[in-house]
C-alpha cells in the first residue's frame, strides 16, 4: 500500500504555468540525458517523461532568466522569495552575498544541485495537478512523439520494433490503477461504466493516447481508459483523447 506524500504546493501553479506554456508551443527538451529519456519512453517508470521534461524546462527557463535579468533577481525581495521556497522544501542554501565578481547568475550556476533538487520536487507536484488533464497529456505526448521520432535511431535495438517504433510492453498494475482512478472507471470517449459493478459484459482497455505505431511511448502519461468498442474504433491510426470529465457534483 502506498504511503501518503506531503506536498507543499508553494507557488506550484506559477511553475506549472511555465511548464504548460512550453508544452503549448512544442518547446523541445534541451541538454537532457538521452539514456534516461529512452528508458522512460520504452519502459513504464514512476518518474515519467513529464517529470523529466518539467525539471529540464524549469532549469533551462530560469538559467536563461537569471542570466538575462540579473538586476531583477538581485533585488532583496526576489532573492528572499527563492530562499523561502528552498526553506519550504527543506533544502539548505547558503545566504547569497553580493559582490561585483559574484553575480546572481553565478550564484544560480553554483547552486545547480540545489535548484535541480527543488525542480524535482516541483515537477512531482506539478504532475499531481496536471495528470488529470488528459488534453494537456495528449499535447505533451504529441511533443514526446516528435522527440522520439528524432532520436529513435539512437535507441537500443531491443527497445524497437522492425518498423523502428517503440516495442509494446505490459502495462504495470500500478499504472492501470492510477489511470482507472483518474478516469473514474469510465471510457473517456463514451462514458461507459467499466467498473463491472453494474455491467459485467464490458471489457476495459488501457489505450495509448499516441499509439506506439505513431511513435508514442510506454509512459504513464500516455495511457487512458477506454471501452473495447471505442478502442477498436480509434485503432492505431491517430492520436486522441476526449475533453469529457465527470464533475465533482
Amino acid at each position: 500500500m502506498s504511503s501518503l506524500t506531503e506536498y507543499k504546493f508553494e507557488n506550484i501553479y506559477d511553475f506549472t504555468a511555465i511548464i504548460e506554456s512550453h508544452i503549448d508551443i512544442n518547446w523541445p527538451l534541451w541538454n537532457y540525458p538521452i539514456k534516461q529519456f529512452e528508458d522512460s519512453s520504452c519502459n513504464f517508470r514512476k518518474t515519467t517523461l513529464f517529470h523529466l521534461y518539467a525539471v529540464n524546462i524549469l532549469y533551462n527557463h530560469f538559467n536563461r532568466d537569471f542570466k538575462k535579468n540579473e538586476d531583477y533577481y538581485q533585488e532583496e525581495d526576489v532573492i528572499e522569495s527563492w530562499y523561502e521556497l528552498f526553506d519550504a522544501y527543506e533544502i539548505y542554501v547558503p545566504v547569497y552575498k553580493f559582490k561585483e565578481s559574484y553575480t546572481i547568475y553565478k550564484w544560480f550556476l553554483n547552486r545547480k544541485k540545489e535548484f535541480s533538487l527543488l525542480f524535482h520536487y516541483l515537477a512531482e507536484e506539478s504532475f499531481y495537478i496536471t495528470f488529470n488533464n488528459r488534453n494537456l497529456m495528449l499535447k505533451f505526448n504529441y511533443l514526446m512523439k516528435q522527440i522520439i521520432t528524432d532520436n529513435i535511431d539512437t535507441f537500443n535495438i531491443k527497445n524497437k520494433t522492425k518498423k523502428g517504433t517503440i516495442k509494446r510492453t505490459n502495462i504495470p498494475e500500478w499504472v492501470k490503477k492510477a489511470v482507472f482512478h483518474r478516469d473514474k472507471g469510465r471510457c473517456v470517449y463514451c462514458n461507459t461504466d467499466l467498473t463491472m459493478i453494474f455491467n459485467t459484459l464490458v471489457n476495459k482497455n488501457y489505450d495509448h493516447m499516441v499509439p506506439l505505431d505513431l511513435y508514442g511511448s510506454n509512459d504513464p502519461c500516455n495511457i487512458q481508459l477506454s471501452c473495447e468498442t471505442c478502442n477498436k474504433t480509434k485503432s492505431n491510426t491517430h492520436h486522441s483523447t476526449s475533453k469529457n470529465y465527470l464533475t465533482w457534483w
